[in-house]
């Protein structure tokens, strides 16, 4: 096994962010079910795949307004309600990216959020893959949309 790919249990090949050719698919709001339980990732590391998969993250709430030093970036999957006010064992569901951070100082902090989902591809779009030898610092936002507000980050610094 290389730096560039890692066999999970399921014996598929996971794809780290230097082998992507489009991100369109890694973000992408599918079908619920269909969804790969890890779509991308800036690592191979076991434990942060396995903690991004397993859940347990802090909130993106918890951050707004504090800057944030991300070593690593995991996107997952997640069957959730197309609307927020539909009822939980009737409504229709579909799949979403789920992003996951992971800093410098051993936080994991998650979001399904449209506006960092977005921000987080565009940030990856780029080229900026965070290590822990070349970290980034980030800072989470809130965002006025016509339908209220969103979460988003600002890249700081590489």
């Amino acid at each position: 096994m290389n730096d560039q790919t890692k066999t999970n249990a399921e014996n598929t090949t996971l794809a780290t962010l230097g082998q992507q050719q489009n991100l369109s698919t890694e973000f992408a709001t599918t079908e619920a079910g269909t969804g790969a339980v890890i779509r991308t990732s800036t690592t191979t590391d076991d434990v942060r795949l396995f903690n991004a998969v397993n859940g347990s993250a802090e909130s993106v709430e918890e951050y707004l307004d504090k800057e944030v030093q991300i070593t690593d970036i995991v996107v997952t999957s997640a069957d959730v309600l197309k609307d927020i006010n539909d009822d939980e064992e009737t409504g229709e569901r579909e799949n979403k990216p789920v992003i996951h951070f992971f800093t410098a100082d051993g936080k994991h902090i998650s979001s399904i959020s449209n506006g960092i989902s977005r921000a987080a591809k565009n940030l990856l779009s780029c080229g900026f893959i965070p290590t822990a030898e070349r970290p980034f610092t980030i800072k989470f936002k809130t965002v006025k949309t016509k339908k209220g507000i969103a979460h988003s980050f600002d890249l700081i610094s590489k």
